[in-house]
């Protein structure tokens, strides 16, 4: 299950920025991209365990949903490409793509919880 606390791979890329070298820039970025890797793969299967769900529901629940489904989706594919963006380019400011897959995975816990508020929490696990 997705932590739905969890602020993302970092709180602050500060670290990323105040590199002493370019070699651990690089290496901070990728540990960073790691992170997002992580926090993808997390969703990835959170979204596997609700298109599960979604197949066997009725049209007007699965009509309640579908936008929601489809934005996550769509919200985690531009994460992934962000950050190999990310790790390719290694710019020196990173703040500005941060920002933005904070802003993402923010959206995905919103389109996750609509989602869930219509399936339902307690269809998943025993």
């Amino acid at each position: 299950m997705v932590n739905m606390d969890y602020p993302g791979p970092c709180m602050s890329c500060d670290a990323i920025s105040g590199c002493a070298s370019e070699a651990m820039r690089k290496a901070a970025v990728q540990t960073y991209c790691k992170g997002i890797e992580r926090e993808m793969d997390a969703w990835k299967a959170a979204l596997y365990d609700v298109m599960a769900k979604f197949i066997s529901m009725d049209g007007k629940d699965q009509a309640a949903i579908k936008d929601a489904i489809m934005e996550i989706k769509s919200l985690v594919t531009t994460i992934e490409e962000k950050a190999k963006q990310l790790e390719a380019e290694c710019p020196l400011d990173v703040a500005p793509v941060e920002k933005e897959i904070g802003d993402k995975l923010n959206q995905i816990r919103v389109h996750y919880t609509k989602a869930m508020s219509v399936i339902g929490a307690g269809s998943f696990g025993g």
